[in-house]
């Protein structure tokens, strides 16, 4: 038995024994590099794990939960007093352009997942002006088991990773 096929430099059908399959070889008209396939009949299918249902059910369940903490908490933050965080002291960042630096946080770990770094950086820049509060809300994020909703699709260690070099720079 053989694998028939053609080569893209020059169009020939070739044939290869079955044992090249998965190399390369030249074309012997042409001299142009081939990839020689697997016949799709020689491909094994591999088992995939069952999705765990109720595993999703209760990711999706702590999920929602979280979002519904978010919401609560940033009411409280918004009604507390001193017209910020718990205890009157103010969660603007200087030059934060209205936002709770929690908000500007999350901007930072956003621009990290999406690979903006010069955005990551003017954002660290408005957060050092913030530093203790900032510090206080990476503290508070690193010890959560759940990321916050920006970051689900994140894996953990590459999140923790955001929050540690954020630590750091302040």
């Amino acid at each position: 038995m053989s694998i028939e096929l053609h080569c893209e430099g020059c169009g020939k059908t070739l044939k290869a024994p079955d044992a090249a399959a998965g190399k390369r070889s030249k074309c012997p008209a042409c001299g142009h590099e081939v990839y020689i396939p697997t016949p799709l009949e020689q491909i094994e299918e591999l088992p995939l794990a069952p999705e765990d249902s109720d595993e999703l059910q209760r990711e999706a369940a702590l999920q929602a939960e979280r979002r519904r903490l978010d919401r609560i908490l940033a009411r409280e933050t918004e009604d507390g007093p001193g017209g910020g965080a718990p205890g009157g002291a103010s969660q603007r960042p200087p030059g934060g352009r209205g936002h709770t630096v929690e908000e500007v946080v999350l901007a930072y770990l956003a621009a990290m997942r999406d690979s903006d770094f010069s955005r990551a950086e003017q954002i660290l820049d408005l957060l050092r002006r913030s530093r203790a509060d900032a510090i206080r809300i990476i503290d508070r994020l690193a010890a959560d088991d759940i990321p916050p909703a920006p970051m689900a699709g994140v894996p953990a260690g590459v999140y923790r990773g955001f929050l540690k070099n954020l630590r750091s720079q302040l």
